[in-house]
């Protein structure tokens, strides 16, 4: 799961700084775009990994800080590493392997001169 790589690796980055960041600085700093950051943000947030610090009167690109909590992200399990509709398919009656229908091939040889 790409976000769930990009919240790893931004971790990585807030543990080197140790202190509050925006996704505007974590953009300036070349660890990845705007918005990859500020999917892993929200996606570390909502997992508890990182938390988001208001800052009042401060002007927009700045008014969101974000932190460490000291908590891990939760290991990707192997089930969501790819998605998959079997479950869908046997419900509809859909046939997961495509049937290997008989075929005959013949083959013409044309010899000319």
């Amino acid at each position: 799961m790409k976000t769930h790589r990009n919240a790893q690796r931004l971790i990585g980055y807030l543990r080197e700084l140790d202190q509050p960041v925006t996704v505007t600085r974590v953009a300036i700093a070349g660890v990845m775009n705007r918005r990859d950051a500020s999917d892993a943000m929200q996606y570390g947030v909502r997992q508890g990994a990182i938390v988001r610090i208001k800052v009042p009167g401060a002007i927009a690109r700045e008014r969101v800080l974000y932190r460490l909590t000291g908590q891990q992200l939760p290991a990707l399990k192997k089930d969501e590493s790819a998605p998959s509709f079997d479950a869908l398919l046997a419900a509809w009656g859909i046939a997961r392997v495509s049937l290997q229908l008989s075929t005959e091939v013949s083959t013409r040889v044309v010899l000319t001169d």
